[in-house]
């Protein structure tokens, strides 16, 4: 019996950033890695691909992003790693209340 190999969606706006977290990945033996740098139709493409982890580096999130990031949690099913550069408590909320299963700030 073969073993479906690890898909990751990797989304960021910052090409150098998602280019060193994807060769990261595939260093770490993740050969199946999409990397996303824009949130047009972000849904729809993250339904098509059927990512195994999506990844999301946001420096600043809105409450329109956590919305986004909510509405993928719950159609797409699959654990969400959301990298902020600052947050604060409610931001914090609104991502576990959104769904995210890993929230990271300045990391």
């Amino acid at each position: 019996m073969s073993v479906k190999p690890l898909t990751v969606a990797v989304i960021d706006a910052n090409q150098v950033r998602a280019a060193i977290l994807e060769d990261g990945l595939r260093s770490s033996g993740v050969e199946n890695v999409t990397v996303i740098h824009e949130q047009v139709s972000l849904l729809r493409r993250l339904v098509d691909l059927d990512p195994d982890v999506v990844i999301i580096d946001l420096e600043n999130p809105s409450r329109d992003e956590l919305e986004q990031m909510f509405q993928v949690s719950r159609v797409v099913a699959r654990p969400v790693a959301m990298f902020v550069d600052r947050s604060d408590t409610a931001m914090i909320e609104a991502a576990v209340d959104a769904g995210v299963s890993a929230y990271v700030v300045d990391g």
